[in-house]
């Protein structure tokens, strides 16, 4: 009893202080207000109302697709619907309102009864337009569910509708205290109207008084304050977290057991001899003519040429260290292990994202070593890197596109010390067009003096836990038959695959057999490996020695 007593008086003190300093703090920033000069208020309200519907008709609808991850697939479903129509429409009233707010912001300083009618008119239709965006951001993730539930998981429908309340929870503040100043006598007698309107006489002056006092019960304003406060924190500060810079810590997989490699049987095919020969990409945009050949590789040959040159007689699990179990996924430090793909300006880099293509190596890891994965693929800006906590940083992060890369001296930065400093690995694949060119100014920048090598067939990154005797498949080629790579203190630092992997692990594996698309997964699962276990020796060494 004696320790509760003290528990309450703590908590007690506590709630004490706390108020006191609070009190201060909104009493002094209610006297700095009290000295601006009211038409200023409502100016530099107005702007920001303009700013905000100019920003809201900039987002819609393709930004905010582009930021919620949605696919060409998705996009027709929403286009189907008739959504992206609206979300247009919806643009088209959010660059008028941006406009009435910005002329309300220039009346504010005329004290004339037709300037306060202006202020109302485009506080109302900027808080129609805003309730309406607000709703379509609603509905949007609903309609892509109840298309394909399998691309677009209530999980996702359920993230981007938290985003969607966080953001308009604080726009919503704005309007309510902009509304708050309008119903007020000293407001409407600053602007010369003898008559209150719709609001009763003086409503507005009680509620302020005592918003600002506490009322007639100073202590059950205190306490209701006090608990819609920690509402809004339990809702809310995992996202104020993200936005002021923090990152969900990665999971590292770690083990303890002897790993058991894939036993391989090597099965040699014999090249056979054609004097010419030239290789068709079926979704090439070329068109060649007049060319006299003896011969076409078509794409069921190129199977042949990418397909096993082994036997799998055993499958693996691996890891090996201090964890406890016996190895993957017995060792699993965290819930699961996450796939994250970084963003960058200037091409597509969501092209083929998510379910679909890089989710389906997640679930073919899953299956393959029964560790655990996430719900979904991950997007992050490059400048996110630097937020994750050290040694809790993703230990690969991928890359793809068709076109071309785009990055600030910041973001060169950021990824030379995640792979110089922290130690994670770029896997970079390239899907075509002349993204090749841009990889490799890109990685001029980032590795100065650092030359892209070839990565030879006895690599470790080839042999466990699945082995490749030929090396990389090479796929689709785009940029050579060899996967290149960077070095640093004996461990590849870039992985560079130029064959468009990432197409072969979509749903239809662009028309490759079976046996090419379990390459590709088992290519991503090496890669995966190797990332992790040379993570994990780096900042803890146990991890397996290779």
């Amino acid at each position: 009893m004696v320790c509760l007593e003290l528990l309450y008086r703590l908590i007690e003190a506590i709630h004490n202080a706390m108020a006191r300093f609070f009190t201060r703090i909104f009493g002094a920033l209610w006297r700095f207000q009290g000295r601006i000069p009211l038409k200023a208020k409502f100016s530099f309200a107005f702007l920001l109302l303009a700013l905000l519907s100019a920003a809201i008709g900039y987002i819609l609808p393709g930004p905010w697709c582009r930021w919620a991850g949605l696919d060409e697939a998705m996009m027709r479903y929403l286009s189907n619907a008739g959504h992206l129509e609206y979300a247009k429409s919806l643009k088209i009233l959010a660059y008028y309102g941006a406009g009435l707010s910005l002329v309300a912001a220039m009346f504010a300083w005329i004290a004339r009864s037709f300037s306060f009618r202006l202020l109302e008119c485009a506080w109302a239709f900027q808080a129609i337009v805003t309730f309406l965006v607000f709703r379509w951001t609603l509905i949007a993730p609903s309609i892509l569910v109840s298309c394909d539930h399998k691309a677009f998981d209530s999980a996702m429908r359920n993230n981007l509708w938290t985003g969607s309340f966080f953001v308009f929870a604080l726009i919503t503040l704005l309007f309510a205290v902009i509304l708050l100043a309008l119903a007020t006598m000293r407001v409407r007698s600053s602007y010369n109207l003898k008559t209150c309107g719709v609001f009763p006489m003086r409503a507005g002056e009680r509620l302020v008084e005592n918003l600002r006092t506490g009322g007639r019960d100073p202590r059950f304003r205190s306490s209701l304050y006090w608990s819609i406060s920690l509402f809004l924190l339990v809702m809310f500060l995992p996202y104020l977290i993200f936005f002021w810079g923090w990152e969900d810590p990665y999971g590292l997989p770690k083990g303890g057991g002897q790993e058991v490699l894939q036993q391989v049987k090597v099965k040699k095919i014999k090249p056979k001899k054609k004097p010419k020969k030239l290789t068709v990409n079926p979704w090439s945009p070329y068109i060649l003519t007049r060319m006299n050949i003896d011969d076409v590789t078509t794409l069921k040959e190129l199977e042949e040429e990418t397909r096993d040159t082994y036997e799998a007689t055993q499958v693996m699990a691996a890891g090996k260290g201090k964890g406890k179990g016996n190895g993957w996924p017995s060792g699993m430090e965290n819930s699961a292990v996450r796939f994250i793909r970084l963003k960058y300006r200037g091409g597509d880099w969501d092209q083929d994202m998510g379910k679909g293509s890089d989710y389906n190596l997640l679930i073919k890891f899953h299956e393959w070593t029964g560790m655990k994965i996430a719900k979904d693929t991950e997007a992050r800006e490059i400048t996110r890197l630097r937020y994750f906590p050290k040694k809790r940083a993703p230990p690969f992060v991928f890359m793809t596109g068709m076109k071309g890369l785009s990055l600030s001296e910041s973001e060169v930065k950021i990824l030379r010390d995640y792979c110089l400093n922290e130690g994670g690995m770029l896997f970079i694949d390239n899907g075509g067009g002349h993204f090749g060119h841009a990889v490799r100014a890109m990685l001029r920048r980032v590795f100065p003096g650092k030359p892209l090598v070839d990565i030879s067939n006895d690599d470790d990154i080839y042999q466990r836990p699945y082995m490749f005797p030929d090396g990389a498949p090479p796929f689709w080629h785009h940029d050579g038959t060899r996967a290149l790579g960077i070095r640093d203190e004996g461990r590849w630092v870039v992985f560079y695959h130029p064959g468009d992997i990432n197409d072969a692990w979509k749903d239809d594996h662009s028309g490759a057999s079976k046996e090419v698309a379990d390459q590709a997964y088992k290519l991503g699962v090496n890669i995966m490996f190797y990332a992790f276990n040379r993570y994990y020796r780096r900042h803890f060494g146990d991890a397996d020695e290779q």
